[in-house]
């Protein structure tokens, strides 16, 4: 029987879970979050507590870069690693770091679009920031060190035939794409669900009363409103939509059709988050992380208590052996191992007649067999090569066919999409010269010279994408009136509260919409009216 301590440790918040793992069966004896004021005591207080004095400690790798490199897949096992350790050297020289001063740990991984070629993730961090992580556990059973977008794999069933992804937002948001069962590239993007928290924090002046607001804090469905619980939720939104676009933005960059999204960390204590972004991707699966040894229906607590330290519960994981560990940076760095891969065999060895037999070869005849020998393997080489040479050239003739073809479809898009500027811009110059020619009242001039022109410009750059505006209207006074069509009613509801909440209209008013059905477009959408009066701006 198996037991381990997982610690994540971020800035000002650890999450913590004991796990024990008797053969296949896995059950966490203990579990929660803390925030900390004085790290080694927070540490010692946890370790205590868990009863974990001697019992196996995991923790996360505290940041570190990761990298990628590509090598011939047809090199020996000493060949590859010598040419990682070349590769990292030439990458340290470009950073301007000394490779003396850091401590690296890599995986092999087939490249699933070039059977030619392997790919190796390699993780490094500075000796000296490794080094004081280790200090801190210096009387305890520290063994496992391993980065948390590689060990929160081990939290769900990866499917052999699908492209995956698993989105952790923690104070650094990370993204980790997995090819058919495999991972394949490790990502991060700008925004932080702690941006939330913070503006929270500031405000409530106390962490542990701005982490329960969060997690009291639910996205609907309906109109974005606020109400009890959700007094903060005007914080929580913009912060989640600026995830959003920077995910599809690296799906994007991907380039491969991503068929489910997995979501974990502490984002996740935000009620219906999981809804948030499958409203948004909706072709997507989006769900959140749930340990997939856990059997929810007969918990007797909540799985969201379970979930809350996903992070904690992964590290665990791999302190009892689940993943590869090849990425340990606890354990002796030996090089990595190549698992299953063959990397090259060893050259067979030919008998002759009078080997098998038993007699001695004389000198003619053993050159002859040298001879030969070499004959035979420069053929094999050679048939490997040019084989390899033609599979080349004809992935590259398909290659360049199916960018030709996404070149001309891109042209044609780009034809599409200037013509809806030119469209857009001259809406917006109409919309302008009406409002202008609208601005005097009473031989008085109701607007400043850029009051309408800046209105214009913080509608069209806040406007969720899903809405489409119909109508803009300067009825009276400084009272405007607005139509605008959606799909989804919680997507016009957004629109009405970043009108009010972004103090560009006051007053807002809202019709319930009517739905109707484009024939040209053979789409159903609901228009409503909003209206309100234009902010005041003190210049």
């Amino acid at each position: 029987m198996q037991s381990s301590l997982g610690i994540y440790i971020e800035e000002n918040l650890i999450k913590y879970a004991k796990v024990q793992k008797d053969k296949d069966n896995i059950k966490i004896e203990a579990f929660g979050t803390k925030f900390y004021e004085n790290l080694d005591q927070a540490i010692s207080q946890i370790v205590k507590e868990t009863g974990s004095q001697k019992t196996p400690i995991s923790v996360n790798l505290p940041g570190g870069y990761f990298d990628y490199f590509e090598l011939f897949a047809l090199l020996n096992n000493s060949a590859m690693k010598k040419s990682v350790d070349i590769e990292f050297e030439m990458l340290c020289q470009e950073k301007s770091i000394n490779k003396d001063d850091m401590e690296k740990r890599y995986i092999f991984m087939l490249d699933q679009d070039d059977a030619d070629k392997m790919k190796v993730l390699n993780v490094s961090i500075g000796k000296d920031e490794l080094g004081d992580l280790k200090d801190r556990f210096s009387e305890w059973n520290l063994t496992t060190i391993e980065p948390l977008p590689v060990t929160i794999t081990n939290l769900i069933t990866l499917n052999e035939e699908q492209n995956e992804l698993i989105v952790n937002l923690e104070k650094e948001t990370t993204i980790t794409f997995i090819q058919n069962g495999k991972i394949d590239k490790v990502d991060t993007i700008d925004t932080s669900i702690m941006e939330a928290f913070d503006k929270i924090l500031s405000v409530e002046n106390s962490r542990e009363k701005a982490y329960e607001i969060l997690k009291n804090t639910t996205i609907t469905s309906q109109d974005v409103s606020v109400g009890e619980g959700n007094e903060y939720l005007e914080t929580v939104v913009p912060v989640l939509f600026k995830i959003l676009n920077e995910i599809k933005e690296k799906i994007n960059e991907y380039g491969k059709q991503i068929n489910k999204i997995y979501f974990s960390g502490t984002g996740i204590v935000i009620n219906n988050v999981d809804m948030y972004f499958q409203d948004r991707f909706n072709d997507i699966q989006c769900n959140l992380i749930k340990p997939a040894f856990i059997d929810s229906q007969s918990l007797k607590i909540g799985i969201k208590d379970y979930i809350e330290v996903n992070s904690a519960i992964s590290i665990a994981l791999a302190g009892v052996g689940v993943g590869t560990g090849e990425l340990n940076f606890c354990a002796k760095s030996l090089g990595s191992a190549l698992g299953k891969i063959e990397l090259g065999k060893s050259p067979i060895k030919m008998k002759g007649l009078k080997e098998t037999a038993g007699e001695k070869f004389d000198a003619f005849e053993k050159m002859a067999i040298r001879i030969a020998s070499l004959c035979i393997i420069f053929i094999f080489v050679y048939s490997a090569l040019s084989s390899s040479v033609v599979k080349d050239m004809n992935t590259r003739k398909e290659e360049a066919e199916t960018k030709k073809q996404l070149t001309q479809k891109s042209l044609e898009n780009l034809g599409k999409d200037r013509a809806s500027i030119d469209y857009l811009k001259s809406e917006y110059e109409t919309m302008t010269s009406r409002l202008k020619n609208e601005q005097i009242v009473d031989g008085k001039s109701t607007f400043r010279d850029d009051e309408i022109p800046n209105f214009l410009t913080k509608v069209g750059s806040t406007i969720p994408t899903e809405v489409k505006l119909v109508r803009i209207e300067n009825t009276q006074g400084r009272h405007f009136v607005i139509d605008a069509r959606a799909s989804k009613y919680q997507q016009l509801g957004y629109l009405k509260s970043i009108l009010q909440v972004g103090n560009i209209l006051k007053e807002v008013k809202a019709t319930t919409g009517v739905r109707y059905h484009d024939d040209e477009l053979n789409e159903d959408y609901i228009l409503i009216t909003i209206e309100g009066d234009l902010t005041e701006i003190n210049y």
